[in-house]
């Protein structure tokens, strides 16, 4: 029977409704076991009820989630399937493809470089790819790392799913080389991939060496990321998972064979939560590299106007007031998804991955995780709420505006609510996390596409409710008692 994939170019999005059963393979991951805390059991709760939603709600067959506070990974779990066919349990040690997540690991050759005195971040890309062919402008590794240089992305879904053998770097070069700036460097930001497989060839001109070489003698092997590698298509890597995507029935598929050789870089990489949360771990102090360096990678960078970015070498990041709130990446593969988050400040790191082409992995999934774990005592229920069941009107605003409204029906009680959300656009959501106390009573919903939405409501009356929603953007929500 021939089937139509919505996920055959990895790159949009279907909202399907499907229901599988994953399995919660906690009790089974010897890291899993060997690394949680009674102090975190509420977090662990309100995190795999978190999962196993989105999970069942995008039909992502395996994910893998890991939490490291204070230097101690607090939290390693794998769900679901890493073989489907064969039933195979993802465990907290199954490799997954984590896409841009590549690109951080990267920086930090790219900061090594710079420690040592090899490489320049403002000289010509030539000063170190010789071969490279000269633009109507010069372009700066710094440039190229902040997605400012004008280097074009994929284009089209048919470079995406390439399953050429590419030998070395500079022959993934030959894909687009000789194509024109986008813009003059600096103008605006535009994601580029591409850039950063340029950037894996600057690292082998600075060094001398071969790009992977590099990466695993100086940066996975002093910080133990041992199960992080290159995604080599034809070597035996124990506990690596399958890869999958979704049909526009519903029906989990196979997902294409790739050969990702051609951006090592750029989204080449396969590893596990456990390590890039090690990775995290790396830059909150000096094992890998020095403070200084850190920040400059943390830096965002800005356009020839001054505008923000947001993005510094490598790294998405948050600031406020000049002090670096988050720092992450995502990845998006064919057949895995990845969300990592740094917080600093807290000296928390979370990585979630999955085994499917666009797996919720991303968002506020990954914000709810971390916050919960930071404060697990604010996760489990009082229960000591009004009782607020019954059924309202809802609008949600931002800023100004009205962006939705919904009929929001909760039933249960203070210590255990349930319901719905029916908005107006006719998407569902379900309440798979409740929480009420003596000042407010929290929400965590999820859609049939598996995003989640958060809602607090700290004015409770007899007539309504108000407070706040936070999804993958926020505001405020009024809500009338019908």
């Amino acid at each position: 029977m021939n089937r139509k994939k919505s996920g055959a170019s990895a790159l949009t999005f279907a909202l399907i409704l499907i229901v599988l059963s994953p399995i919660s393979l906690y009790a089974q991951g010897t890291l899993a076991r060997a690394q949680t805390s009674t102090r975190y059991a509420a977090a662990i709760e309100f995190a795999r009820d978190l999962v196993n939603a989105v999970m069942e709600e995008s039909g992502t067959p395996g994910m893998s989630v890991a939490v490291g506070i204070d230097g101690r990974i607090v939290w390693a779990e794998g769900f679901g399937w890493a073989d489907v066919e064969n039933k195979v349990p993802v465990w907290a040690e199954t490799k997954f493809r984590i896409g841009s997540v590549s690109k951080p690991l990267t920086a930090a050759a790219v900061g090594l470089l710079v420690e040592q005195g090899k490489l320049d971040l403002d000289a010509p890309i030539q000063t170190y790819v010789p071969s490279f062919p000269e633009k109507r402008w010069p372009i700066t590794t710094r440039q190229v790392a902040g997605h400012l240089a004008g280097i074009r992305h994929y284009a089209g879904s048919a470079e995406f799913l390439s399953a050429k053998r590419y030998e070395t770097v500079l022959e993934g070069l030959t894909i687009f080389e000789d194509d024109t700036l986008l813009f003059q460097p600096g103008e605006r930001f535009s994601y580029s991939s591409y850039g950063w497989n340029l950037i894996s060839a600057v690292i082998e001109g600075a060094s001398g060496e071969e790009f992977l070489s590099y990466m695993q003698k100086n940066v996975f092997d002093p910080i133990g990321m041992t199960q992080t590698a290159a995604d080599y298509t034809d070597s035996i890597i124990p506990h690596r998972t399958r890869f999958y995507e979704r049909a526009d029935d519903g029906m989990v598929l196979n997902a294409p064979y790739v050969d990702n050789s051609y951006k090592w870089a750029g989204g080449g990489f396969i590893s596990t939560p456990s390590d890039l949360v090690r990775f995290g771990f790396a830059h909150f102090g000096e094992d890998l590299l020095a403070s200084e360096t850190i920040a400059e990678m943390w830096t965002p960078q800005s356009t020839n106007a001054g505008q923000s970015t947001g993005y510094g070498i490598g790294w998405a990041v948050a600031v406020d007031d000049g002090v670096v709130t988050q720092a992450g990446h995502g990845g998006g593969s064919v057949g895995g998804t990845t969300g990592f988050q740094t917080r600093p400040q807290q000296q928390a790191a979370v990585a979630i991955v999955g085994n499917m082409s666009q797996a919720p992995t991303g968002g506020l999934i990954v914000a709810l995780i971390t916050e919960a774990f930071l404060n697990p005592d604010a996760v489990a229920s009082a229960g000591t709420g009004p009782d607020i069941t019954g059924d309202y009107e809802c609008v949600a605003v931002a800023g100004m505006e009205e962006v939705a409204r919904a009929t929001l029906s909760l039933r249960g009680s203070p210590t255990n609510y349930w319901g719905r959300l029916f908005w107006n656009n006719d998407t569902v959501d379900r309440v798979i996390y409740a929480a009420s106390s003596s000042d407010q009573t929290r929400f965590v919903t999820v859609d049939g596409g598996a995003n989640l939405m958060e809602l607090r409501f700290t004015e409770i009356g007899e007539d309504g409710l108000q407070g706040a929603w936070r999804s993958r953007g926020r505001g405020g929500v009024n809500c009338s008692r019908q």
